[in-house]
């Protein structure tokens, strides 16, 4: 799956020495991360609603958790990506 969503929305997907690319790779899987747990959580929400399961609602919330880590993820790679300047010589990442 990551192989065709790197196709899809990554240029030049194949040539991971690209600093460029390798961050690209990172954001895809963060917004995927968000994507896909968020509708976890509403799925496990909705469950846990009307079977009245507090560990199904519990869980929900534990997927929306990995939401939150996913946007961190996101965060981390885009600070990673800065250009170098007088305080990072080499860069930020």
């Amino acid at each position: 799956m990551v192989t065709l969503l790197a196709k899809l929305f990554i240029r030049d997907h194949e040539n991971v020495t690209d600093s460029g690319v390798r961050q690209a790779y990172g954001m895809l899987c963060g917004i995927v991360g968000i994507f896909f747990n968020l509708i976890l959580f509403t799925t496990k929400a909705l469950a846990g609603f009307f079977s009245h399961s507090i560990a199904i609602t519990a869980d929900a919330f534990n997927n929306l958790s990995d939401a939150a880590s996913s946007i961190i993820t996101l965060a981390g790679f885009k600070m990673a990506g800065q250009k170098p300047d007088s305080d990072h010589p080499f860069g930020h990442g």
